[in-house]
């Protein structure tokens, strides 16, 4: 996972990344494909693989317990992001899809959280990678 500057130092970044890593491996998990998150740039090393290159535009996280304490005073999750698929054999992009997400406040308490759009972003990502 990258993205700009002014994401990645972001005071809740590693807190965003930590829902990627557990969303993306019970995914994983239950299509029964390996997983590993990696902090580092992945290089193509000849194995058979994917590489899901994930670049944040920006991000804003929203949790369930905001969301029932403040309700509409907590405005929105969103997620700005691009996901390319990448050979791990040879580095070839092979897919590239745009995620946006948001909440509404005005949900209330039923509004999308940031876990549960981390979660809707992997269920799409990983039914793509079965229909293949």
């Amino acid at each position: 996972m990258t993205g700009p500057k002014n994401v990645v130092e972001a005071k809740d970044w590693a807190e965003f990344k930590r829902e990627w890593r557990e969303t993306f491996a019970e995914h994983a998990q239950q299509a029964n494909i390996a997983y590993s998150f990696s902090e580092a740039d992945v290089k193509p090393s000849g194995e058979e693989g994917t590489i899901l290159a994930v670049e944040v535009a920006d991000y804003r996280i929203v949790g369930i317990g905001a969301r029932i304490f403040f309700g509409v005073m907590t405005g929105n999750a969103f997620i700005e992001a691009k996901v390319k698929a990448v050979s791990l054999r040879d580095g070839a992009t092979f897919g590239e899809q745009q995620y946006s997400t948001t909440s509404s406040a005005w949900g209330g308490v039923f509004a999308k959280v940031t876990p549960q759009q981390v979660d809707s972003i992997a269920t799409n990502i990983f039914k793509d990678f079965a229909a293949k």
